[in-house]
């Protein structure tokens, strides 16, 4: 049986042409290389749970091939869709991959996804590289990315197969900036944790204080002390738990061991941390209203989506395919985050209109599909009518105005029949 690690999964064991590779120079930096690195950020709760509360909720994303055809927007059903939907690569699921794709978007600011094609030029599988570095090389003329990994193994990739993501582009042509900037405050946090932990042992060792009556030099108590402890609160000297003293010691224990926290400094590191990954502790906690939901998502997940659909899209199709009108569309459910009410009112603005599908209703609504032709039928309210066809609809056209008009100006028989009668009628009952 062959044996494969994900090195040769993702790369394959082709081995690599021989080129004379040079360091690629930048135009403001001579910093042509990449290394993930955040320190201890993610090791502190507080980064970690802003950073989830951003990853959990981008996670469920899922991108959809569609195609531009005469302004008509049309979704193609492909093996693209089910790779980007739902299984990436063989080892992993949607959920996953993006998770990870968003983790690292917050803690390194750049990732680098692999997608790989089959022989007929279709996509086959995608991965995300965790390099232990990227260096940007040249070679007759075309840049390439050298990726080096933990296990000692490297390979190089041209920069235009590869879909980059990134943030915080500054003072590099190519790389998004370290999270160097949070540093200060993240050692704030270590030092916070571990006095807290200090300052809990401490409270859990000390059980009680013991005072003597009389004046006694400093190793005089600590014998004392000892000699207490031994006699006391030891099993071995004390198995019936009763503490007898005279009138020398006063023992009093300490029952309530609850430790003072410093809010102070704890509320400093959350707002510190939480204003410089775009958070607050109501999305950390799920407890934000759907306003608030709906802000969180136009300032931090709308602008990483449009970023994906831009990569996805100029990477995973060529210029020609581009040119049909191709593109890889990365879109949020924003209305998951409204109301029940908000989304009524929404539903039933996009039905009036004609604008909605019935399954694309019950949706939104949380209602299972009813698929088929009927989940794709549309209803539309009688109240709105066609713009091009209002003045027919309102006033009627000129051809049949005309006609309706001829009508009128003619005599009608039954109508003089009718007036004869009564006038036959009146002259009999006069």
């Amino acid at each position: 049986m062959e044996r494969r690690g994900l090195f040769e999964t993702i790369f394959g064991k082709k081995k690599q042409p021989d080129k004379e590779y040079s360091q690629f120079k930048l135009l403001n930096s001579y910093q042509t290389q990449f290394i993930p690195f955040s320190g201890n950020a993610w090791d502190v709760d507080t980064v970690r749970a802003a950073v989830h509360s951003f990853a959990r909720r981008a996670a469920v994303i899922q991108p959809q091939h569609i195609r531009y055809n005469g302004g008509r927007i049309d979704p193609v059903r492909d093996e693209m869709n089910y790779i980007m939907q739902y299984r990436p690569n063989p080892y992993s699921t949607a959920y996953k991959f993006y998770y990870r794709l968003a983790t690292q978007y917050k803690l390194y600011n750049n990732v680098f996804i692999y997608p790989v094609f089959d022989d007929k030029a279709k996509l086959s599988a995608m991965y995300i590289v965790n390099a232990n570095q990227v260096e940007l090389l040249e070679a007759e003329g075309i840049l390439f990315c050298r990726f080096s990994f933990a296990s000692g193994k490297k390979y190089v990739l041209p920069y235009t197969e590869i879909i980059h993501v990134g943030s915080m582009f500054n003072e590099n042509d190519i790389f998004g900036s370290e999270n160097r900037a949070i540093g200060p405050v993240l050692d704030t946090a270590n030092t916070f944790n571990q006095s807290m932990a200090k300052l809990a042992e401490l409270v859990a060792i000390i059980r009680g204080i013991l005072e003597v009556q009389t004046t006694t030099k400093n190793e005089d108590l600590k014998a004392r002390r000892d000699e207490f402890v031994k006699d006391n609160l030891q099993m071995e000297n004390n198995g019936s738990g009763v503490i007898v003293t005279d009138n020398k010691y006063k023992y009093t224990p300490i029952n309530d061991k609850q430790q003072p926290i410093p809010t102070g400094q704890l509320d400093y590191v959350k707002t510190e941390v939480y204003d410089y990954f775009g958070t607050n502790e109501k999305i950390v906690q799920n407890k934000a209203t759907p306003e608030e939901e709906g802000s969180f998502y136009d300032g931090e997940l709308k602008p990483f989506f449009a970023q994906l659909q831009q990569a996805f899209t100029n990477i995973l199709f060529t210029d020609k395919e581009r040119g049909y009108g191709n593109e890889i569309r990365v879109e949020g459910n924003k209305l998951q985050f409204a109301s029940t009410q908000d989304k009524l009112a929404v539903c039933q603005y996009l039905s009036n209109i004609g604008a909605l599908e019935l399954d694309q209703a019950l949706t939104t609504l949380g209602f299972p599909a009813i698929g088929g032709n009927e989940g794709k039928r549309r209803v539309q309210t009688l109240n709105v009518v066609n713009a091009d066809k209002a003045d027919e609809y309102q006033l009627g056209s000129g051809k049949n105005k005309d006609k309706d008009k001829g009508k009128d100006d003619k005599p009608k028989d039954n109508d003089n029949e009718e007036d004869e009668k009564g006038d036959d009628e009146d002259a009999i009952s006069s």
